[in-house]
C-alpha cells in the first residue's frame, strides 16, 4: 500500500525543508567530532577549535546545502525524464494504451531509487563543497591568530578534509540507522 502522495513523489530526499532541521541538530556532534579531530593537530585549545570549525561549519552548511540541493534536484529531475518520459508524455501513453505504470508516472511516481542516487549525490557534493568552504576560513583564523600560522597552514586543507570524513562517517551512520527504522 502506497502512502505517499503524488504532490510529494518527485521531491528530492532529503529535501532542504527536511534537512534545515536535522542540519540544526546535527551541527553540534559534527562540530565536535571536527574540532576533537583538529585540536591537537592545528595545535588549538579546545575552544578554539569548536569557535573555528562551528563559524566553519555553519558557512559550508549555509552556502553548501542549497547549492547541492540543486544539482542534485535537477540531476534527478533529468534522470527521471531521461529514463522514465515527462509526466505530460506518461498521461498521453497512459491514455492511449490504459497502461497503468504510466499513470502512476503521470502523476510523478518514479521508482525511489531516483531518490537514492540524488541523495547519494547530495551527500557527496555537501562533503565537498564543506571541505572547500571550511578550509579557507580555518587558513584564515589560524593567519589571524596564532604565531607561526606557516606550520600550521601548511597542514590544514588535509586535517579538515579529514575532520569533514570523521563528520560525514557520523552523518551517514545516522541516515543508515534512521532508514534502517523505517
Amino acid at each position: 500500500m502506497n502512502h505517499f502522495s503524488p504532490l510529494l513523489a518527485d521531491a528530492i530526499l532529503p529535501s532542504l525543508v527536511l534537512v534545515w532541521p536535522i542540519t540544526i541538530v546535527l551541527l553540534l556532534p559534527i562540530i565536535a567530532v571536527e574540532a576533537n579531530y583538529a585540536r591537537s593537530r592545528l595545535n588549538l585549545s579546545g575552544g578554539q577549535a569548536f569557535r573555528v570549525f562551528g563559524v566553519a561549519n555553519i558557512a559550508s552548511t549555509v552556502i553548501g546545502l542549497p547549492i547541492a540541493t540543486a544539482v542534485a534536484s535537477a540531476v534527478q529531475n533529468r534522470m527521471q525524464i531521461r529514463l522514465f518520459g515527462t509526466r505530460q508524455s506518461n498521461l498521453d501513453q497512459w491514455s492511449r494504451g490504459g497502461d497503468v505504470s504510466e499513470l502512476a508516472r503521470g502523476f510523478g511516481q518514479y521508482p525511489r531509487w531516483t531518490l537514492l542516487v540524488a541523495a547519494v549525490l547530495l551527500f557527496g557534493m555537501c562533503f565537498v563543497i564543506s571541505w572547500w568552504v571550511e578550509t579557507p576560513y580555518v587558513k584564515w583564523w589560524i593567519g589571524r591568530k596564532k604565531a607561526n600560522p606557516e606550520l600550521v597552514n601548511s597542514q590544514t586543507s588535509r586535517v579538515v578534509r579529514n575532520a569533514n570524513v570523521l563528520s560525514y562517517l557520523l552523518v551517514a551512520a545516522i541516515s543508515i540507522a534512521v532508514l534502517a527504522l523505517l
